[in-house]
């Protein structure tokens, strides 16, 4: 049942997890008629909301006509080629993933090997425009962890506009801008004042006996923006360890890194997941970036200031 091919701009469910169950209803106790690869591409046919009224998450996805799957292993992609006719400013731009899965190379010598697989919605820092011998064009990325390059196909990679870099609500003044995190509700509101702008399903840090990686409550701002960034963390006594280039739309309220992000290695909102950062859609974390202070200029790919925009977790 894997799907390989298909056209542009269809819905498409990428499967995270190997061995991943598909249902013949949208039920966890109904039979197990396959099992999906990780990495393997279905068209999403359908979405249906479970019967149990208690699960934080009751979201499942019929795929391909052939039975459901639930959504916290499903990433929703796009398979989008771009025009790779481009150029790219001296101090680089911001790139998306726009197909469901990329390859990213050490170089582009014919001898060149994978250094990650980079999905859909991520985002990276494109310092360079570059033709092959076989006059294929790349893209050089820049590793903001490492400080080290990547390379991937340029038509696999959108060039973000400085429209969609704007601030939302720019005229709001910014002391009337506050985002509340409920904790037990697994959402983010924004608030203007009083009113209620916007709010989304969000997964906060993992709660443990030991200790864990619980989101900590208080009261916080805004202070450092990175529109991406590459996470990582080496396994310790109370998790395995993560390694996530091109987390999108990163926000940050606390001086040792939790953040607003964009996450694409699960899709399962409304249960806690997280090592302390609050998880999201790419598309609510991309709101909440353009909506909080500061404004990062399209030019730059980290940018800090003192007052930002208030934080509540609770």
């Amino acid at each position: 049942h894997r799907l390989d091919e298909t056209g542009e701009g269809h819905l498409l469910g990428r499967v995270i997890f190997p061995n991943y169950p598909l249902h013949e209803a949208p039920d966890s106790g109904s039979p197990v008629i396959d099992k999906l690869v990780a990495d393997s591409l279905w068209p999403i046919t359908g979405a249906m909301v479970a019967a149990n009224e208690q699960a934080p998450n009751r979201i499942w996805y019929e795929m391909d006509g052939k039975g459901f799957a639930h959504s916290r292993r499903i990433q929703p992609v796009k398979r989008q080629f771009n025009d790779a006719d481009t150029t790219i400013p001296e101090d680089g731009c911001l790139g998306e993933i726009t197909i469901p899965y990329v390859d990213a190379y050490n170089s582009m010598k014919p001898n060149r090997s994978v250094a990650y697989r980079f999905y859909y919605g991520t985002t990276f820092w494109i310092l360079k425009r570059l033709v092959d011998e076989a006059e294929t064009v790349w893209y050089q990325l820049l590793d903001d962890r490492n400080y080290g390059v990547f390379y991937v196909p340029a038509y696999d990679v959108r060039l973000v506009p400085a429209s969609e870099l704007t601030p939302i609500s720019y005229e709001v003044p910014p002391e009337d801008k506050s985002l509340v995190v409920d904790l037990d509700s697994q959402t983010v509101t924004a608030y203007e004042g009083d009113r209620a702008v916007f709010m989304s399903r969000i997964s906060s840090g993992v709660r443990l006996k030991e200790g864990g990686f619980a989101t900590p409550k208080g009261y916080y701002r805004t202070t450092r923006k990175r529109p991406c960034r590459h996470m990582a963390n080496p396994a310790n006594a109370y998790g395995s360890g993560f390694d996530l280039p091109g987390v999108p739309w990163v926000s940050y309220f606390t001086s040792d890194g939790v953040a607003f992000h964009g996450a694409y290695w699960h899709n399962d909102f409304g249960v806690p997941h997280s090592h302390g950062c609050i998880n999201m859609t790419p598309q609510a974390a991309k709101w909440i970036y353009r909506w909080t202070t500061p404004t990062v200029p399209p030019e730059y790919y980290y940018y800090a200031e003192k007052n930002g925009t208030r934080v509540v977790i609770q």
